[in-house]
């Protein structure tokens, strides 16, 4: 197997879907992006419904776009060398920007509904808006209060996307690995990591530098992500281009049945 097959944990079957999967979606949110903007112009200025679509929704989507963009250029499919700290650095900061308003962009959707049909006080005041709020369900129109409480649908959010933010917000950060080891490589990357210590101490930068450039030949790239092995529950590593793919085409099918259905409110 040669070096450039064996540096990924994708096939080329998986990378040739990727890779053509990728320009799809990001039409997709482009068209969410003109719905969400569109549906906002329609509304009186000073409506609420219109500065959570605009301001809220809206920027989210286009931040969404951006960093999806970022990671597959800062960590594209068929790198073959681990990325520098820096890079890492870097895609964990768009991971995590991709995470954080993922998740708040269906909230947006959420209190743009309520506020457009005044039903803030109905569902229970700030804490009974959201799509996975019974107060906020009761309300939707038959296809999205069948969309949110799928259980397909109630899993992702539950297990995935709340789960991962909760630990973002306020637990571990996600972070992406440095690189996937065999166990030779690991030691002697651990004995790198002792051998950086003693030159640190030693004013030995130059030494530093070659333990530097060794350890950045060790290993695979590993395109995934988590936040924690310890926790009780913590998850699996989550492989990240094929999620962020599959993350931006759901709430892109998700916005697409909202804006269709949103200005209904099942009141009976």
């Amino acid at each position: 197997m040669s070096r450039r097959q064996g540096a990924n944990v994708y096939t080329e079957r998986q990378m040739v879907e990727f890779e053509a999967r990728y320009p799809e979606v990001m039409a997709r949110l482009d068209e969410l992006h003109i719905l969400c903007v569109t549906n906002a112009h329609a509304l009186p200025h000073d409506s609420r419904a219109r500065e959570y679509l605009l301001f809220g929704a809206g920027r989210r989507i286009s931040v969404l776009r951006r960093a999806m963009s970022r990671i597959f250029e800062t960590f594209p499919l068929r790198l073959e060398r681990p990325l520098p700290l820096v890079g890492i650095h870097d895609v964990q900061i768009y991971l995590q920007a991709y995470v954080i308003n993922l998740f708040g962009l269906f909230d947006n959707l959420a209190w743009a509904f309520v506020l457009f049909h005044d039903l803030e006080d109905q569902v229970g005041g700030k804490f009974g808006v959201g799509f996975q709020r019974r107060g906020t369900q009761r309300f939707l129109p038959q296809s999205l209060r069948d969309y949110v409480t799928n259980e397909q649908h109630r899993q992702w959010n539950e297990n995935y996307l709340k789960s991962y933010r909760d630990a973002l917000a306020h637990r571990i950060p996600l972070y992406i690995p440095l690189a996937q080891f065999t166990p030779e490589e690991g030691e002697r990357f651990n004995e790198l990591e002792s051998e950086k210590a003693r030159c640190i101490r030693e004013h030995d930068f130059e030494r530093l530098e070659q333990m530097e450039g060794e350890q950045r030949n060790l290993g695979k790239p590993m395109p995934a992500f988590l936040h924690s092995f310890e926790e009780d529950g913590a998850r699996s590593p989550v492989l990240l281009h094929p999620q962020l793919l599959s993350d931006a085409m759901a709430v892109s099918e998700f916005g697409e049945l909202f804006f269709d259905n949103w200005q209904q409110a099942n009141r009976s």
